[in-house]
């Protein structure tokens, strides 16, 4: 009897599983706010909210986000998002972002910064991503190059 069960428990958890379509990646929209919440020589906090986009058919959730933004290859800031974010199927939600600036690092790449009038922009880091209660480790990977018009 006790076998059975488990042979049950074992094609219940292959057929779940084998079900699951490949999940696709989420898609980065846009940066849908920016604004400095303190704002110093040393340390600057950003809150940003991005936008991204779901295009798999089923929802999802995201939690324990961490991740490092980097301009120019110089690690400029961390992030540390503990909240439970909602992801609806095939549709825009919205990430914010609590970012700890290192301003001597972004100092040292302005100069460079205003030469080329182009930066790339990268974040690099893990986070969670889940339904129903179980969440696997997903990798944050993503890199813009951005146009500077100063002058």
């Amino acid at each position: 009897m006790k076998r059975f069960q488990w042979c049950l428990i074992v094609l219940v958890i292959w057929g779940g599983l084998s079900s699951c379509d490949k999940m696709k990646d989420l898609e980065f929209l846009r940066v849908a706010s920016f604004d400095f919440e303190n704002l110093s020589f040393s340390k600057s906090t950003v809150k940003m909210e991005l936008a991204y986009f779901n295009p798999n058919n089923f929802s999802l959730r995201l939690k324990d986000a961490e991740f490092d933004v980097f301009l120019d290859d110089t690690k400029v800031g961390h992030s540390l998002q503990d909240t439970l974010i909602d992801i609806p199927a095939r549709d825009t939600f919205y990430f914010p972002v609590k970012l700890e600036v290192e301003m001597g690092n972004v100092f040292k790449n302005m100069l460079g910064a205003l030469s080329n009038k182009e930066v790339t922009i990268k974040a690099a880091g893990n986070c969670k991503v889940g339904k129903k209660g179980v969440f696997l480790p997903f990798p944050i990977r993503c890199e813009t190059k951005q146009k500077l018009d100063f002058f």
